[in-house]
C-alpha cells in the first residue's frame, strides 16, 4: 500500500487547547509509538473569556509535557486577530521547514466557528505548499520541505465539514489519558463544558464504528492505495 509511515507530526492550532480538543487522543497514540510530535499555536489566548496569557501558556506547556510533544508559539497577530495573509503563511511555512513533518494536522475551515480556526486552516494549507517551493525569498534560509499528507480536525461539532468523517481513529486505549490532556486546560472549563462535549463526540463516533471512543479526521485530498484489497474496512455497525 502506498501510504507513508507518519514518524513526524506537526499539529497546528489557533489557540491553546485547540489541538488537544480536536485530535489529542490521536496524538497520544502516536506519541506512544515513538512518533515525534510538535504542536504549533498561533496565539496565546489573549482575548479569551477565561484565563490569562500566562495561565494559557502554562496550561499548554503542561499538556505538551504530558503528551511528550515539542511546543512552540507563533506571533500571528494575537487571539481574534489572526489574518489570512501572506506574511502569516510564510511564518507557518518556515515552521514546517524547520520541523520537517510528514503529516500536518490543522483545524477545518468551516465558516461557522471561531474565525481564528478558519484563518489557521487556510494559512496551513497555503504554508504546506509554500514550504515546498524552492524560490521564495522569505524562506530562502531554509531547505524546502514537502509533507506527505495534510489532514484536518474539527474542534467543535459545528466545525465538522460533513455528516461523516473521512477517517475514524479508535482512541479507546488512550481515552483516560486524553481526558487528562484536556484537563490541563482547566481555565477553559470555567464557563463551558468542553470536556463533556469532546468526550461525548468521541463516544458517538466510536459507537458508530464499533469502538468505545474515536476521533475524526478529514482529508482534502484523495488517498492512494496500490489496489482495492489494501483498503481498510469502513464503519458500518448501524
Amino acid at each position: 500500500m502506498i501510504q507513508p509511515a507518519y514518524k513526524n507530526i506537526l499539529a497546528i492550532g489557533a489557540h491553546p487547547d485547540d489541538v488537544e480538543f480536536g485530535c489529542g487522543g490521536i496524538l497520544l497514540q502516536e506519541a506512544e509509538k515513538g512518533t515525534r510530535i510538535h504542536i504549533l499555536i498561533g496565539s496565546k489566548g489573549e482575548s479569551g473569556t477565561n484565563g490569562t496569557v500566562e495561565e494559557r501558556v502554562a496550561e499548554s506547556q503542561a499538556s505538551a509535557k504530558l503528551l511528550g510533544a515539542e511546543l512552540s508559539f507563533l506571533e500571528l497577530g494575537g487571539d481574534t486577530r489572526i489574518e489570512d495573509s501572506s506574511e502569516n503563511a510564510f511564518l507557518i511555512a518556515a515552521t514546517v521547514r524547520e520541523t520537517r513533518p510528514n503529516l500536518l494536522l490543522c483545524p477545518t475551515s468551516v465558516e461557522n466557528q471561531h474565525p481564528d480556526h478558519v484563518s489557521i486552516s487556510r494559512l496551513t494549507r497555503k504554508a504546506a505548499r509554500l514550504a515546498r517551493y524552492g524560490g521564495i525569498e522569505e524562506l530562502a534560509s531554509q531547505e524546502a520541505h514537502d509533507i506527505d499528507s495534510l489532514l484536518e480536525f474539527a474542534i467543535t461539532p459545528r466545525a465538522e465539514p460533513k455528516a461523516r468523517p473521512d477517517i475514524l481513529i479508535d482512541i479507546s486505549d488512550v481515552h483516560q489519558k486524553w481526558l487528562q490532556l484536556m484537563e490541563c486546560h482547566a481555565s477553559q472549563m470555567q464557563t463551558r463544558r468542553y470536556l463533556e462535549l469532546q468526550e461525548a463526540r468521541a463516544r458517538v463516533w466510536g459507537l458508530q464504528a464499533g469502538f468505545e471512543y474515536a476521533q475524526a479526521l478529514y482529508s482534502i485530498d484523495a488517498f492512494i492505495a496500490e489496489n482495492i484489497s489494501e483498503l481498510p474496512g469502513t464503519a458500518r455497525v448501524f
